[in-house]
């Protein structure tokens, strides 16, 4: 009876050893995680320092996350509990990132897209103004300058009528008007 109990108890313990070593091994792979979501919260936090220079605050909870993760590592007994909340805390600065990401995103599209209407209007007015500059023209042309050339080539003729009119004398075959050298 006696070596029974004591079989029962040296069961019991190698029991109670497997679950030990169980745990101690679960707790060793908890441990091999909670590196590697200190390294990815790491990795994390390089990417807003480089997306994010001027958000002091958001930098400052990151460090903060960084030595809470340090100090979880060298307490490996109270670590489990505080990691959980420190990934808590990680999730919910990933999430408040991503916001903020996603209004810069908002935000550069609209003044992109206030850009593109400035750059249109600027174009179409260019447009318009290029198209009544050259009716402007246009209209000068033909009301103001084609009435002065035929005006000053009316006066031109009456000019030359009155020189041959008046002169009375032929010039001599040597000495040609110049109108007539042009002529010809």
């Amino acid at each position: 009876m006696e070596s029974t109990l004591t079989y029962f108890i040296a069961i019991g313990v190698a029991v109670l050893l497997i679950v030990q070593a169980a745990v101690f091994i679960g707790i060793y792979f908890l441990a091999k995680r909670l590196v590697a979501i200190a390294e990815r919260t790491s990795q994390l936090q390089t990417r807003a320092e480089y997306l994010l220079n001027n958000t002091e605050p958001v930098l400052k909870m990151a460090q903060g996350v960084m030595s809470e993760l340090k100090e979880a590592g060298a307490y490996f007994s109270q670590g489990a509990q505080h990691i959980s909340a420190i990934a808590e805390m990680a999730k919910d600065e990933v999430a408040e990132v991503k916001h903020l990401l996603g209004d810069t995103t908002a935000i550069a599209r609209r003044e992109v897209e206030r850009a593109r209407e400035k750059v249109d209007k600027v174009q179409n007015t260019l447009a318009v103004a290029t198209d009544q500059f050259a009716r402007t023209t246009a209209m000068v042309q033909h009301s103001v300058l084609e009435p002065a050339r035929e005006f000053s080539y009316l006066m031109f003729g009456l000019r030359r009528a009155f020189d041959v009119l008046f002169s009375g004398n032929r010039l001599p075959v040597n000495r040609a008007y110049q109108d007539e050298e042009l002529f010809i």
